[in-house]
């Protein structure tokens, strides 16, 4: 009986060795296998990918044991994900013939923009080793543009609205972005705001008690709708603009008792189409696009003398972007000498746009008398309630210009009977003698050597002026603008300590954000609309600037953006002010 036993206990023993060498001899066959429901969806159609953890079976049977498969999910560009989890990380047993599932982890995707989609490799940990899936391209599709995205976490998730969907180049449109939560405890610890690249943007400023929230219906269940942000874009290009993604880490649920579950959320990513204006715009047209614009037009005096002062002052008001208004041309006469003007503005952002005025005042000198037109004034924009260029108007005036002192005429043709007259009009021209003098033959100045002097000296004297301002070196506009960048860097500084002596530090954080990009934007001659942080990188890179300067001021402009939302410590606030003077610092003392 007890031979039989251990027969028996041999026998069994035999068939666990067997199973343990397959076992063994297993490891070295685990791959990881990929399956997509469809692999050209469209925009918004739902997709499930699954990746499963395989053991490859050569016949007989094989079992592993683990304590836990660890995920190491890949980055889901342009796809929102519905859902996602694993199917089965526990003890695993295989019987005889195919391949034994480990593990299995599958997502339900959505794709949110058309085109070819990469997906980096998937991992799983297991037992100390590590199995990487390879990459995965699926082909989106037009799909079905009514196609609703479905958020990733159906509790709370951040979106991104424009009013319009297709505007003309220098039309606005308002972006608003917007964290839906069905959590009632909610708190942000970071975000990051990208910039998008051809758009100039002007902030809503929102009241003392934020946005108004207001309550949602999604899918039957209800959401706190919180406004973050407002504001008003304006193109600067044609073509498709994408508003970049918003990202932000938060705590939800948190309490006296909990301190809450950390989640980072991402919003969508949406483009706006931007039209080019019609062909066939007057030659007064100045870039303006709106509506109900008026001119107003007026000259100091009708009547003045030469030499002394005429104000002509030309404001215009609208609904359009007012603050990239530039100066108008005016067609003035000649003799008229023309100064920079005088700019003034006010203007006004809100949800519906951008409305104000503009003023230009012009300081002009007439420099001789007489009587002159200055012709018609017109101011062209594009009317959006029409879609066509609209031109405005003011009457020519007239201008009597009378001599003043050391008035120089316009010509000689005048009744001159005093000679008096004729030596304050010209200084060269003198009233003719009564007596004469003549001179020997020889001294004839006819084909003397002053003579020929006085012929060849003009010419060769043009010739050497004109040689000279050829290759004289020009100093261009952009290199004036970057010699005077420290300048209104340093008045911008100016400008956000006092906002930080009187301690309103929102102000201070609006004035150093906009003054530190507007400070790059001359420095290095880049648009404003194409400063993003990566541009901001790259440039100052490019410029020698050290890389502790570089993350000081991404920084600066990240906790300038983070001001908004999350309150910041008026200590901190001034130490961000010494932080950017030593930042200008040393890219004026490095830039290159």
């Amino acid at each position: 009986m007890i031979l039989k036993n251990i027969k028996y206990i041999s026998f069994w023993v035999s068939c666990l060795m067997v199973i343990c060498s397959f076992s063994v001899s297993a490891q070295e066959d685990i791959y990881v296998d990929i399956q997509c429901s469809n692999q050209y969806p469209g925009v918004g159609e739902q997709i499930k990918l699954s990746y499963t953890l395989k053991l490859k079976m050569k016949g007989g049977m094989a079992s592993i044991s683990h304590n836990g498969i660890k995920i190491g999910k890949p980055a889901m560009k342009s796809l929102n994900i519905v859902k996602e989890g694993s199917e089965g990380n526990s003890f695993s047993f295989g019987g005889f013939g195919g391949d034994m599932q480990l593990s299995k982890y599958s997502f339900i995707l959505q794709p949110t923009q058309k085109g070819k989609v990469t997906i980096d490799p998937l991992t799983f940990e297991m037992n100390g080793n590590v199995y990487k899936s390879s990459s995965y391209t699926i082909n989106v599709g037009e799909g079905d543009p009514k196609a609703k995205i479905v958020p990733q976490n159906s509790n709370i998730f951040l979106r991104i609205d424009i009013s319009k969907s297709e505007i003309y180049k220098g039309e606005h449109a308002l972006v608003t972005y917007k964290l839906y939560s069905h959590y009632s405890n909610i708190s942000i610890v970071d975000y990051d705001f990208p910039m998008a690249n051809g758009l100039w943007k002007e902030e809503i400023k929102q009241g003392s008690k934020g946005w108004p929230q207001t309550q949602e219906t999604i899918n039957g269940k209800g959401y706190l709708v919180v406004p973050l942000k407002k504001e008003i874009i304006y193109a600067q290009k044609t073509g498709e603009i994408e508003i970049p993604a918003i990202t932000i880490d938060l705590v939800v649920g948190g309490g006296f008792f909990s301190q809450g579950t950390n989640e980072t959320i991402k919003s969508n990513n949406p483009t706006i189409k931007v039209k080019p204006l019609p062909e066939g715009a007057p030659e007064s047209f100045n870039d303006q696009v709106g509506k109900n614009y008026k001119l107003e037009m007026s000259y100091s005096t009708t009547e003045l003398k030469s030499g002394e002062a005429l104000d002509i002052k030309i404001k215009i008001n609208g609904d359009g972007n007012i603050k990239q208004m530039t100066a108008p041309k005016l067609k003035l006469p000649f003799d008229f000498e023309e100064f920079e003007p005088e700019v003034k503005e006010s203007y006004n952002v809100t949800t519906s746009g951008t409305s104000g005025s503009k003023s230009f005042d012009y300081l002009v000198i007439p420099r001789h008398h007489g009587t002159f037109e200055i012709p018609e004034f017109e101011y062209t924009y594009f009317d959006l309630s029409s879609k066509k260029y609209k031109t405005l108007t003011y009457p020519s005036q007239t201008i009597t210009v009378e001599k003043g002192a050391n008035t120089q005429p316009l010509t000689t043709n005048s009744n001159i009977t005093q000679k008096g007259d004729v030596e304050i009009l010209n200084n060269e021209i003198r009233h003719i003698s009564s007596e004469t003098t003549f001179y020997p033959k020889d001294t004839y100045f006819f084909k003397s050597k002053t003579f020929w002097i006085g012929i060849i000296a003009p010419p060769s004297i043009f010739v050497l002026v004109f040689l000279f301002l050829m290759f004289k070196p020009q100093k261009d506009e952009n290199e004036m603008t970057q010699k005077g960048a420290s300048k209104k860097a340093l008045k911008i500084l100016n400008e956000a300590k006092k906002h930080l002596d009187s301690k309103d530090d929102l102000l201070f954080y609006e004035s150093l954000y906009k003054g530190l990009l507007q400070y790059l934007s001359n420095k290095f001659s880049v648009p404003t609309s194409s400063l993003t942080k990566e541009s901001i990188s790259a440039t100052l890179v490019n410029h020698n600037i050290d890389l502790e300067t570089i993350n000081s001021f991404i920084k600066i402009i990240e906790e300038s953006e983070m001001a908004r939302f999350a309150p910041i410590t008026h200590a901190g606030a001034e130490n961000t002010m010494n932080q950017a003077v030593l930042i200008i610092q040393n890219i004026e003392k490095n830039a290159k």
